[in-house]
Parts: C-alpha cells; sequence; structure tokens
C-alpha cells in the first residue's frame, strides 16, 4: 500500500463531492510525495484531486486538501493513510458539490460513490429554473447548461470513464411530497428533469420540462458507515451514497465539464437517452430531504454522431406525421430571423443618428483646437520677435521653453479632436454600410416568414386526413394475444370516442395498469397513455412493441380515465 503507512484508516473521499471514509484506500504518494490519492489527476485545477475508493474513482474538489492542482504535499507517507479530520468511519474532510452541480464518479467494485450534501442550489441551476415556466409547445424543451468533453473526462482508457451524477432537491423538480408517498409507491411524477441532450456536435446537460414524466422512488437503506447509504436505481451499479454536513460547496464544474448559458429551445427527441433518474427518500431519522438524482453516461465522439443522427431521424418522421408543427416551427424560426434583422436595423439607425448628432460639434473641436495652436504659435514668434535675448536677460530661455510646450500642448489636443472627428466619420460609413445591407438582408427575411406563414395557414387549412383518405380501409381490432412486445396486456372497457364517431376505441392496460392502449383504426398502431395523467405516450407498432411516433402533447385523454 503507498501513501502511508498501510496500518491507519484511509479517506475515500466518497465524491459528489464529499464522502465518508472506508478505509484501507490505496493511494498513489510515497513518502513526502503527492497526496491526491491517484496519479492522473482527471480533474486537474485549483482545488480538484483524485482519491481511489473501492466504490470507484472519486474526483474530489477541496482548496484546503488539494489546493495546489490536485496534489498536496504528503508528510509522512500522504494523505492516504491517517488523515487529519477523516479517520475510521468518521466524515472525510472531502468537499461537495452545490445541488445542480455536476460531478464525475467512476464505476468500481461496490458500484458508483456520490454525495448528495449540497445544501446550497447552485446559482446558474437556480436561474435556469426559473426561467423554464413555460408554457411550451411541441414537447420536451430544455436549458443546457453544461457541455461534455469526454477526452478530457477520461483520455487514456474510454471504458474507464466516469458518470456525470447532478442532484437537486426533490421539491425543485416534484410538486408531489416524495417523504409521503407511501411505501409502496415506486414512482412519482417530476415536471423538470436533469438530462443529457445532443447538438452542435455535443453532449450537454441540459434541465428540460414541457412534458411531466415519472421517475422511481427508491429508499436509502443506511449501512455500517455513519452517513452512507446503499441506494439501487434501476439501470445503474449500485451507489453508496453520503450525506456529509458542515463542509464547503465546490463552485465549479470538475474538468471535462464546461458550463454554458443557453437560451430555451426543443430539447430533441432523444433527450435523456443516455440518463438515468431517481428520486431519493432517506430515512426520517437522518434528517435528510429527498434528493432528485440523474447519472449520465459520458458518450464518445462517435456516439454523439449516432445520437445526432437518430435526433434527424426522428424529427424527420415527426415533421411527415406532424406537418403543421413542422411549418409552425419553420415560421417561428424565419420571424425570429427578422425580429433580430428588425433589432439590428433599430441598432444602426440611433448609432447613425447619435453619430449625427455629435459629428457636428467634433467639427467645432478641431476649429477651435485649431485656433489655439495658431495662437499659440503666434505668441512665441511675437515674444521673439519683440524680446531680444540680449535685452530680455536671464529667463529668456525659460520662457521660449514655456511657450514651445503650450505649443506643443495645443497640436496634441488638435491631433486628439482630429482623430475622434475622424473616427466618428468612419464609423458613420461602416453603419451606413451595415444599414445597407441590413436593409436588403431584411426583405429577404420578411419574405422567407411571409412565404412560411401562408405556407403554415395553408396547412392549418386542409381538413384531417384519415386511412379512408387515402383509399384504404380502417384497420380492425386486434386480438389480445396477437399484440407484442409490450407485456402483458390485460383487455379494459373502451371509454374513449373514436374519432368522428362510431363507437370507442378499444383499450388495454399494461405495466401493472400504469399505461393505457388504446387502437388507432384509422392508422393500425396502437396510442400509449400514462394512467396516472392520460399524457400521450406515442404510438407502437403492435406486431412489436416497437415505438413508430413520439408523444403528442395535444393529445390527452385526462377525461376518459
Amino acid at each position: 500500500m503507498s501513501g502511508g503507512d498501510g496500518r491507519g484508516p484511509g479517506n475515500s473521499g466518497l465524491g459528489h463531492n464529499g464522502g465518508q471514509a472506508s478505509g484501507n484506500v490505496n493511494g498513489t504518494s510515497g513518502k513526502g510525495g503527492p497526496s491526491s490519492g491517484g496519479g492522473t489527476d482527471p480533474n486537474s485545477g485549483p482545488g480538484w484531486g483524485t482519491t481511489h475508493t473501492p466504490n470507484g474513482d472519486i474526483h474530489n474538489y477541496n482548496p484546503g486538501e488539494f489546493g495546489n492542482g490536485g496534489s498536496k504535499p504528503g508528510g509522512n507517507g500522504g494523505n492516504s493513510g491517517n488523515h487529519s479530520g477523516s479517520s475510521g468511519g468518521g466524515q472525510s474532510s472531502a468537499t461537495a458539490m452545490a445541488f445542480g452541480l455536476p460531478a464525475l464518479a467512476t464505476p468500481g467494485a461496490e458500484g458508483l460513490a456520490l454525495s448528495v450534501s449540497g445544501d446550497a442550489l447552485s446559482a446558474a441551476v437556480a436561474d435556469v429554473l426559473a426561467a423554464l415556466k413555460g408554457p411550451f409547445k411541441f414537447g420536451l424543451w430544455g436549458i443546457a447548461i453544461y457541455g461534455v468533453l469526454p477526452s478530457e473526462i477520461a483520455k487514456d482508457d474510454p471504458k474507464m470513464m466516469s458518470k456525470i451524477v447532478t442532484s437537486l432537491p426533490a421539491d425543485t423538480v416534484t410538486e408531489t411530497p416524495v417523504s409521503s408517498l407511501p411505501l409502496d409507491q415506486a414512482t412519482v411524477s417530476v415536471t423538470k428533469r436533469v438530462a443529457d441532450i445532443v447538438k452542435d456536435e455535443r453532449q450537454h446537460i441540459a434541465v428540460v420540462t414541457g412534458r411531466p414524466m415519472s421517475v422511481p422512488v427508491v429508499d436509502a437503506k443506511p449501512t455500517k458507515r455513519p452517513g452512507v447509504f446503499s441506494v439501487s436505481i434501476p439501470g445503474l451499479p449500485s451507489l453508496q451514497v453520503s450525506v456529509p454536513k458542515g463542509v464547503p460547496a465546490a463552485k465549479a464544474p470538475p474538468k471535462g465539464i464546461i458550463a454554458e448559458k443557453g437560451d430555451s429551445r426543443p430539447a430533441g427527441f432523444t433527450a435523456g437517452g443516455n440518463s438515468r433518474e431517481a428520486v431519493i427518500r432517506f430515512p426520517k431519522e437522518s434528517g435528510q430531504k429527498p434528493v432528485y438524482v440523474s447519472v449520465t453516461d459520458v458518450l464518445t465522439p462517435a456516439q454523439v454522431k449516432q445520437r445526432l443522427e437518430e435526433e434527424k431521424r426522428r424529427q424527420q418522421a415527426w415533421d411527415a406525421a406532424h406537418p403543421e408543427e413542422g411549418l409552425k416551427r419553420e415560421y417561428d424560426k424565419a420571424k425570429a430571423e427578422l425580429d433580430a434583422e428588425d433589432k439590428n436595423i433599430a441598432t444602426l439607425n440611433s448609432r447613425i443618428a447619435s453619430t449625427e448628432k455629435a459629428i457636428p460639434g467634433a467639427r467645432a473641436a478641431v476649429q477651435e483646437a485649431d485656433k489655439k495652436v495658431k495662437e499659440a504659435e503666434a505668441n512665441k514668434d511675437d515674444f521673439v520677435t519683440y524680446n531680444p535675448p540680449h535685452e530680455y536677460g536671464s529667463g529668456w530661455q525659460d520662457q521660449v521653453r514655456y511657450l514651445d510646450k503650450d505649443t506643443q500642448n495645443q497640436n496634441e489636443k488638435l491631433k486628439a479632436a482630429q482623430t475622434s472627428l475622424n473616427e466618428m466619420n468612419e464609423s458613420l460609413s461602416r453603419d451606413k454600410a451595415a444599414l445597407s445591407g441590413a436593409m436588403e438582408s431584411r426583405k429577404q427575411k420578411e419574405k422567407k416568414a411571409k412565404d412560411a406563414e401562408n405556407k403554415l395557414n395553408e396547412e392549418k387549412k386542409k381538413p384531417r386526413k384519415g386511412t379512408k383518405d387515402y383509399g384504404h380501409d380502417y384497420f380492425p381490432d386486434p386480438k389480445t394475444e396477437d399484440i407484442k412486445g409490450l407485456g402483458e396486456l390485460k383487455e379494459g372497457k373502451p371509454k374513449t370516442p373514436k374519432q368522428g364517431g362510431g363507437g370507442k376505441r378499444a383499450r388495454w392496460y399494461g405495466d401493472k395498469k400504469r399505461k393505457i392502449y388504446e387502437w388507432d383504426s384509422q392508422h393500425g398502431e396502437l396510442e400509449g397513455y400514462r394512467a396516472s395523467d392520460g399524457e400521450h405516450l406515442g404510438a407502437f407498432d403492435p406486431k412489436t412493441g416497437k415505438q413508430v411516433k413520439g408523444p403528442d402533447p395535444k393529445r390527452n385523454i385526462k377525461k376518459y380515465l
């Protein structure tokens, strides 16, 4: 065991990023060497360091511990041996992350180690949560808050890529009091989520909203170590969650994750495709309120490209099935470009008017400065002419130097006034040229917006087409045993009227009655809905159970539940 004498309990630095001591942790520093606990330091920078634990590598932020670029002089054996502030089962000195700030955790022998000890909500995330008030049309919307640089997170071995862990107070994402849920309730509806999205050839971490979603509620079970809980989340390695108290919160993301500030925009069809979420409910005696946790796999550039291609494919399929939606998006984009050009033109006109107003004063300043120069030159000429040195006596040279200095000062003022006037004239010329180009650009953008608006209005006027309009017969209701890929289904009583009348849609219940499937006889598909609130989940192929269309936020069967 390197670093320390190998006998004292070590500092595990469980991290999101705070932690508990797990004992016998292998550091890498020898006697007198660095004690970051790891030699690669993926989160390098002031305050960041790495500690190896049985639960995986933890990238800790602690200015006092890792103030020198992720390492600390290791007195007698570094900090992987007996450590002040951490012994046996005591609290680690590693720092926690503020809620909303991502941390990195590498899967280890016992799964993932993370901390949910942040008491404060990071300012950036607080602003985003306030901005995402809606209402939002056409599905999920989000604001990217962090960009992911996979090469900075795991340069040498992509297989050891860390996972990005972000936590939030549960009451910021759901209106349901999680602590009061029945013990057997397995899910809770959240209105906001932390999910990965892809755009601009990169993976991003975003806060998304626009459509409620059910996430699992899991209970944190105490372990033998004080303040450390074991948590099982579907689709993730076992979690060892620490709840340290009274430790400072990190204020910056680790290396490989860069802060961003974007505008709200559609989150895309694959939002959250590599994220797993849950709400963790802690024992009452712990004093810890419920916490929402999102764990995201870091994508390689090749995987990002695949996600972007899938995003494009699904967007095209959606637009083909929902032409009005696609046309509305095109119109909104064209209108936004026109509005931006109008704003640019207004700025140019304002600047031109301001410059034109200032130019006469600048010209007058040049004339006044030129007058002062001529006066200074005349003063010297008069002095030299009417005051010969032999008559003036001592001090003549000093007076000449004074007059020369005055002339020099006045020339400098003239030069400054001329420079200011020239800059105004050049700025005026540039702005007028830019205005001419902007006016021409506006004509094109106005036409584009008008064309997009006309296409949208034409689509709105078209009657909705069903299979009969395309010359096909309606699809008969399938037998329950013929429906594949959706798990065990139980036939239910039809309640939702068919489009255009003529009876009610055949209905089935699935996923322990959490989901409702209804037969779309016009298209031969099963429409899925959430049984709790009637939200549309998409359309599914009855032969395979695969989703063929995404959720439509405008569709809801709540009144027919």
